[in-house]
Parts: C-alpha cells; structure tokens; sequence
C-alpha cells in the first residue's frame, strides 16, 4: 500500500463525535432562542424610549411657552435671561 500526502493513515470507522447527540444540540438552540427573544425586547424597548423622546422633544419645540430648557436657548437671544 502506498502512502502519500493524500492518503488517509486510518481507513477504519471513526469514533462517534457525541455519546448524547440529542442534548448537545438541543441545549445551545435554546440558548440561541432565549438571546434572539432578548435582543427582540431590548430592540423594542429601545424603539419605545427613542419614539417617546421624540415625542417629548416635537411638544417641546411647539410649546416652547411652557418654558425653555437649556437646550433652546441661544447664548446671544436673551430669551432665557433673567
């Protein structure tokens, strides 16, 4: 028999990889499950907070007579002064 770079050493049956296939695999898909569930929830909750700020920042710039913040007045407008 010639042996070479391509030739495999070991011909036989390989060794089974898993003794308990089943739960290997079922252990990681419901861990993937359990973090693809999460990440769906905190997108979510994220979308809410960002549409919610959003909101709260549109009444702010049409109401401004509900008194200005920090943030809208101009350094040079004297609209915030005292």
């Amino acid at each position: 028999m010639t042996t070479g770079r391509h030739t495999p050493r070991n011909t036989g049956p390989r060794p089974p990889r898993d003794r308990e296939p089943g739960r290997r695999q079922t252990v990681p898909q419901v861990l993937l499950r359990v973090a693809l569930w999460l990440a769906a929830v905190a997108a979510t909750v994220f979308t809410i907070i960002v549409v919610y700020g959003f909101i709260q920042f549109d009444h702010a710039v049409d109401h401004p007579e509900d008194g200005f913040s920090g943030w809208q007045c101009a350094a040079e407008s004297g609209t915030c002064g005292p």
